[in-house]
């Protein structure tokens, strides 16, 4: 448990890091070119004039949902080419949510004047839906990745306080004797000898008599006795 602890909470601090760092990252770059397309935007309520550099565009953004398409045209210097657009990027300008549906393209330099049929149209530069894609990916990337590492983390330091604890209050392993135990019958590699002081299968005690053996051996000498004072002492030969 503590091992898997260890695992569970360093592989959730650097869940939590990469994600809010990366998050972070994402979201600034995704949504630093959307603030850069609502600063740069600007309202077409009646003729608005525009200057225009060579071979620029400006790209068309209606406010509301209607299916009515705004109708817009520009007078200038030169010719200016309309044209529809070729997605449906929506952004929020000043509280009010608005969605590409046209171009202009402006061939040469000068100060043009722009008027559309609708009020509410918004002109401005090109937003990519990537950009929004990256922005808000990344914020979802920093919040759900931060909070699966921040889980993983909590998770991974109780499992750890608790393996460690219980490895610090374990008992003792009791001995146990090896496996390999000297015989009782003798002394390892020499079964047939027999410990200090262990009798021999038929061995007698000291001082016990043999089987069949006399109470008296010629030649031995006479078990001692004590003399009285009229007895004289045998003599050696």
């Amino acid at each position: 448990m503590k091992k898997i602890g260890k695992w569970l909470t360093w592989s959730g601090l650097a869940i939590a890091v990469v994600s809010v760092i990366v998050g972070i990252v994402l979201a600034v770059i995704g949504l630093g070119k959307v603030a850069d397309t609502v600063n740069e935007s600007f309202r077409v309520d009646g003729p608005t004039t525009h200057v225009a550099e060579a071979n620029s565009s400006l790209w068309l953004y209606a406010s509301g949902t209607g299916s009515v398409v705004p109708s817009c045209s520009a007078a200038g210097p030169a010719t200016v080419q309309q044209s529809t657009a070729s997605s449906d990027t929506s952004f929020d300008f000043n509280s009010d949510r608005v969605t590409m549906f046209g171009k202009l393209h402006f061939p040469e330099a000068g100060t043009y004047t722009i008027d559309c049929d609708t009020a509410g149209v918004v002109a401005g530069p090109e937003i990519s839906a990537s950009s929004i894609v990256t922005g808000a990916g990344g914020i979802l990337l920093a919040v759900f990745g931060g909070g699966l590492g921040g889980l993983l983390l909590v998770i991974g330091v109780i499992l750890w306080a608790v393996g460690a604890s219980r490895a610090k209050n374990a008992p003792p392993i009791a001995w146990q004797p090896d496996a390999q135990q000297y015989p009782m019958s003798g002394y390892p590699g020499q079964p047939n000898q027999q410990y200090p002081g262990q009798q021999y299968p038929g061995q007698q005690y000291p001082g016990q008599q043999y089987p069949n053996q006399p109470g008296y051996q010629p030649g031995a000498p006479d078990a001692y006795r004590p003399h009285t004072p009229d007895e004289q002492p045998p003599t050696n030969p």
